[in-house]
């Protein structure tokens, strides 16, 4: 009697086990079907493989991934018996990521001058993302875009997305410096104060009004003209004129010049080095005069100097900030 009481003890305990050890074994075979974590390109579609599980069991999946938004997706796996007992859940995780960068087509033929306001549109014909809107691109650059003197410049654009790829545009080009061009971009809503005709001598000009008292002037011939009128003690009228040819300002011409009605006039020469910061700027003598008026020279060079130096820096401001360009 307890021989067969033992060996019904055994018949249970071995059921159970062999029960145990086979819903063990069927849960130990529900497995994902790749990998746990995927990276995906936007855009890019998306297949999912699922999950490898017994058969009579019950697979029921739930979330999505929208393959057009970046972002990280989550796939919930749920494995039940046909009897609706979960057996397993398992979990999938998806990243939507971007790694393209921008795009840019260059725009040709471009021709580039001095003092002149440029933008990146200059330089590319368009640039785009494969994700992100236009609007949304990070733009930096080695320059301003505002070229303030001939010569050679490299130019470097980046263009960077939200998810941080770059594409880098490098070109060079060759400033050019054209003051006619210069003074009617400059004064294109303001062409009342431009003034162009030819000399005697055949060579055009342009002339620009910038008060009653003050007026520039660009030669052909490459020399630009700046010149101030004021009052005068030894004559009707007195005017300082600073000129030089541009990239030439440390060989610059002074003349001091005194009028009388009637034409008469004395005038005094001076050459001196323009670009050098002056707290005060104090001549002796002229290198040599016209002096029709038979004034005395010291009392012309005693009227000029408290002048001189507001008429230079008043240059210096017109040709760096009115004109945009270096004063050299």
């Amino acid at each position: 009697m307890r021989m067969k009481k033992f060996i019904g003890i055994i018949l249970i305990v071995f059921s159970v086990f062999i029960l145990v050890s086979c819903n063990t074994n069927k849960e130990e075979a529900i497995r994902l079907n790749g990998e746990v974590s995927i990276k995906i390109e936007v855009g890019e579609e998306y297949i999912d493989r699922g999950v490898i599980y017994p058969e009579k069991y019950v697979l029921v999946t739930n979330g999505e991934v929208n393959t057009n938004k970046l972002g990280k997706y989550e796939i919930k796996y749920s494995v039940y018996t046909d009897g609706g007992e979960i057996v397993k859940e398992l979990f999938r995780f998806i990243e939507v990521v971007d790694t393209q960068k921008p795009s840019y087509i260059e725009k040709n033929n471009q021709i580039f001058y001095a003092g002149f306001q440029y933008s990146i549109d200059d330089f590319l014909e368009s640039y785009s993302d494969n994700y992100d809107s236009k609007n949304s691109l990070l733009i930096s650059t080695n320059n301003n875009f505002i070229f303030n003197e001939p010569g050679i410049k490299e130019i470097e654009i980046k263009i960077t997305d939200t998810s941080g790829n770059k594409t880098i545009y490098n070109t060079t080009v060759d400033v050019i410096l054209d003051f006619e061009k210069l003074l009617d971009h400059v004064y294109r809503n303001e062409t009342y104060k431009v003034r162009k005709g030819v000399t005697g001598i055949g060579s055009s000009y342009t002339t620009i009004t910038i008060d009653s008292n003050t007026s520039f002037s660009y030669y052909d011939s490459g020399s630009l003209h700046f010149l101030k009128s004021f009052s005068s003690e030894l004559g009707d009228r007195a005017s300082i004129q600073i000129s030089a040819t541009y990239g030439k300002f440390d060989n610059a011409r002074l003349n001091y010049h005194i009028s009388k009605t009637g034409g008469q006039y004395s005038v005094g020469f001076i050459d001196f080095d323009a670009t050098l910061d002056y707290d005060s700027l104090i001549f002796n003598s002229f290198r040599s005069t016209i002096n029709n008026l038979n004034l005395n020279e010291r009392d012309m060079i005693d009227e000029m100097n408290p002048r001189v130096l507001g008429v230079l820096i008043e240059f210096k401001e017109y040709v760096e900030q009115t004109l945009g360009i270096k004063f050299k």
